[in-house]
């Protein structure tokens, strides 16, 4: 799998040669914290791929990284901005030991004078570091189990805005997961410490989603004014194929506020239920924790059948300077991070709340590129988590 990603990174690499003005290599250290896969290790050299106009049109992020659980975890990745409205995304990663991931997703925007968006996702994963503590806000460290989870999934997304700022969406996805025996061995498997929990066995999801949302916001990859409100439904049915039947409803909140030039105030609220829970696997119930929620907690840390999260950050711009030929904006974000799950939809989801401080370190490259360092303390400790995009 190494071999491959250096043979696509070199093929992309001669394709594009005769039509981009500048390649420039940012070299990059990764050391990760992580609740669930503890410290990482690796090395990350990206290439930046100017056009003619010195527009950042495409990235190339191949990494070699090590961690205990994985083992030595190669990865080749490609992004790509053809035009402002488009981006493309495609990862390659094969792990030593049990861990694999094949991405490609495509979206485009603008379509129909502007009124219509379109997002395809095509997957395939095996990850072994996932954790399962049982149902409930007050699930015990003690009851920590691993296991790992073997996905196939499609995702077909078309979003419509008959009016300004009015979108209308259908959603659906295809998804066939497995459950297997984790990577980590110090930690008993999930099918052995909750024989009775619903999905263990396996499952076919194919869920049918619809929404409406009210969207002002002056970017949706780079913030800095505008509001998002949201409200979605998902079906998920055996008459469609799925292996049970459930439905799950939710709402979003997103709201940004300029505070003069290098200010900008970001916040976040979702609140999620999901009828005929018990019927659910319990890798589709509601759950807290990692990079999305909660930043000071593993991914998945308290599952239940609903959620309520909210986040408040100042993303405040320390430094803006020509890096490697790229116009760059170096951010440092303070956050606050509250959340909780529940099983009763008559609970008033604030009553037992989740609390997580901390701050997050990011460059942006305007119009599309975020990458980020987030480090967050909860109750459990502290959590470091990676990656592109904004967590909203």
């Amino acid at each position: 799998m190494r071999n491959l990603a250096r043979l696509l990174a070199l093929g992309v690499l001669v394709w594009v040669a005769p039509v981009y003005a500048g390649l420039i290599v940012v070299p990059l250290p990764e050391i990760l914290t992580d609740p669930n896969e503890g410290n990482t290790y690796g090395f990350l050299p990206v290439l930046l791929l100017l056009d003619r106009n010195g527009r950042l049109e495409n990235i190339i992020a191949h990494d070699i990284r090590y961690n205990k659980i994985t083992g030595w975890f190669p990865a080749f990745r490609l992004f790509g901005y053809p035009t402002i409205d488009q981006r493309y995304y495609i990862l390659l990663r094969k792990s030593q030991k049990i861990d694999e991931d094949f991405v490609g997703e495509y979206e485009r925007d603008g379509m129909l004078d502007g009124a219509m968006n379109v997002l395809v996702n095509l997957s395939y994963f095996q990850d072994s570091r996932l954790r399962f503590y049982g149902f409930g806000n007050e699930t015990k460290e003690s009851g920590e189990s691993n296991y790992t989870q073997d996905k196939f999934a499609t995702l077909l997304r078309v979003a419509y805005r008959p009016i300004e700022k009015f979108e209308i969406a259908w959603q659906g996805r295809v998804e066939t997961v497995s459950i297997h025996h984790g990577g980590v061995t110090d930690l008993p498997f999930t099918g052995t410490l909750y024989p009775d929990t619903q999905g263990l066995d396996g499952s076919t999801v194919n869920g049918q989603s619809f929404g409406v949302a009210y969207d002002d916001r002056d970017s949706t990859t780079i913030t800095n004014r505008g509001t998002l409100g949201a409200a979605r439904v998902e079906v998920v049915d055996r008459a469609l194929g799925s292996s049970k039947s459930y439905v799950k409803y939710g709402f979003e909140l997103r709201h940004f506020v300029p505070l003069r030039e290098r200010f900008v105030l970001a916040l976040h609220s979702v609140l999620d239920y999901l009828q005929n829970a018990n019927q659910a696997p319990f890798y589709e119930r509601s759950s807290l924790g990692g990079v999305k929620s909660l930043r000071g907690f593993g991914g998945d840390r308290f599952v239940d059948s609903n959620r309520f999260f909210s986040t408040v950050e100042l993303r405040t711009m320390a430094l803006r300077r020509e890096m490697f030929d790229v116009l760059t904006e170096f951010e440092i974000a303070p956050f606050f991070d509250v959340g909780e799950v529940f099983s009763s939809a008559r609970t008033v989801p604030v009553d037992s709340l989740h609390f997580v401080g901390g701050v997050g370190f990011r460059g942006v490259v305007r119009p599309q590129v975020v990458g980020f360092v987030d480090m967050g303390y909860g109750s459990e400790g502290p959590a470091v988590f990676t990656g592109l995009d904004y967590p909203f």
